[in-house]
């Protein structure tokens, strides 16, 4: 069957088929021409159609795309903006560390200035303290012979106690106080 006749037969019996037709074969034929010509489907008319079928199944898978490529797209948007603040941050505390190692380097020559005149009086410190050591030397030895001294000082004064203290507590039985 041709698909003119898909739709079923025409009110006179013809089949649309040249061979089983009732009618004259030439009647057939040109009745079908005439049904091709008005209402039958032309080569523009099935060309137009899967155009059209293209174009829809091309919007549909056009939206598809549209449902992963633009959140995508956001996402990439995202990420390239916080990627360019942790950049700038960066710069900026690079900048940053270079001042403060410039501010480290004026700073290290003050101390190199500052630690030559504290080698200078760790000089006269350690010269002071020699002097102070045989100083310290010197007064100990004159703390021992004063130690001695006082020694021998406490042995004669108990020698001393011990000869006034005994006629004294026999002369005391004889006072009246």
């Amino acid at each position: 069957m041709t698909e003119s006749n898909k739709s079923g037969e025409n009110a006179e019996g013809c089949s649309g088929d040249p061979q089983s037709c009732t009618l004259d074969p030439a009647e057939c034929r040109a009745e079908m021409d005439s049904k091709r010509q008005s209402g039958g489907e032309s080569m523009e008319d099935c060309l137009g159609r899967s155009l059209e079928t293209l174009s829809s199944a091309f919007t549909a898978s056009a939206k598809r795309w549209e449902m992963i490529v633009y959140p995508s797209l956001f996402a990439f948007i995202l990420l390239a903006a916080y990627g360019f603040y942790l950049i700038f941050s960066l710069t900026n505390d690079v900048s940053k560390v270079a001042d403060y190692m410039e501010s480290i380097a004026t700073n290290m020559n003050d101390v190199s200035v500052n630690m030559s005149a504290v080698s200078h009086n760790m000089v006269v410190m350690t010269q002071t303290v020699d002097s102070q050591s045989s100083a310290m030397n010197e007064m100990t030895l004159h703390m021992r012979h004063m130690s001695a001294s006082m020694g021998q000082m406490r042995y004669d004064l108990s020698i001393m106690n011990n000869s006034v203290s005994r006629p004294m507590q026999f002369m005391n039985t004889f006072m009246p106080w």
